[in-house]
């Protein structure tokens, strides 16, 4: 890493998950700020109870946070860490990557990566409430690397663009980024969602929403909203805010890629 780079990094050649790794430092104190990356992850975690396989050649990486925001701010963090990677990318490969309502990247309309955000129980000597944001990033990897099964859905930034990508400055540029945009939350997050908005991929696409419950609501992706809700058009026109569950692409509700990012 440049020496400009003065958080503490842990590098890890493989690890189970980046994300547990980086949860047991936080419930230890570690500081806002701290990364947590390894090579190659075995057991990758993404949302929900979904797994990931993680081959080499990807960035993974879990950042530790302990920002000064109110409840209520809480959400708009991987929100933000979606926004730093696409904007980290786009600076080092000039390609447009999309954002996918809550927290997967999109490029030439397959999956690219994802987002994980994690909050844990403070053991005693941990000082301030901690927030652990897994990111997994398909960069060097190779296309015949996926298994079959994903190669259709899941792309690389190799894949579309066959140059060697230098991992650790993807890194450091998601890293200053997301910190940078974390104290402007607390005042306003406009500027943020503005953002984000320009990258929906979600937007007046047919998309199925489905509740913890298991309900579903089938419609139109309509935009975010400014409190990071998800606006879906029913075809009667009604608009719905979600804020929790999951989004998937088509009417059908079989998400596209769901399973198609080596996560955290």
């Amino acid at each position: 890493m440049p020496s400009s780079f003065s958080f503490p990094l842990i590098r890890l050649v493989a690890t189970e998950s980046t994300n547990e790794v980086a949860l047991q430092l936080a419930r230890q104190g570690a500081e806002h700020g701290s990364v947590v990356i390894a090579r190659e992850q075995t057991q990758g975690r993404g949302r929900g109870a979904n797994s990931f396989a993680s081959p080499p050649g990807g960035l993974y990486m879990s950042l530790i946070l302990r920002p000064d925001l109110a409840a209520p701010m809480l959400p708009f963090i991987p929100l933000a860490g979606g926004l730093a990677c696409a904007q980290a990318i786009e600076e080092q490969t000039g390609l447009a990557v999309a954002l996918k309502w809550p927290n997967d990247l999109y490029l030439h309309h397959r999956k690219l990566g994802g987002i994980l955000a994690q909050a844990g129980p403070l053991s005693p000597s941990s000082a301030l409430p901690f927030v652990v944001l897994g990111i997994g990033i398909n960069v060097n990897t190779r296309p015949e690397t996926f298994p079959e099964e994903l190669r259709s859905i899941a792309t690389s930034l190799y894949a579309i663009k066959p140059v060697q990508y230098d991992l650790d400055g993807l890194l450091e540029s998601i890293h200053s980024r997301l910190l940078a945009m974390l104290p402007a939350l607390a005042g306003d997050a406009a500027s943020m969602v503005n953002a984000w908005r320009q990258r929906d991929y979600l937007l007046g696409k047919e998309i199925t929403w489905r509740d913890i419950r298991g309900g579903t609501l089938k419609g139109c992706g309509a935009g975010m909203q400014v409190d990071g809700s998800y606006l879906l058009r029913a075809p009667d026109g009604t608009l719905h805010a979600i804020m929790a569950g999951d989004v998937t692409i088509g009417l059908k509700g079989v998400e596209q890629g769901d399973h198609a990012n080596p996560n955290l």
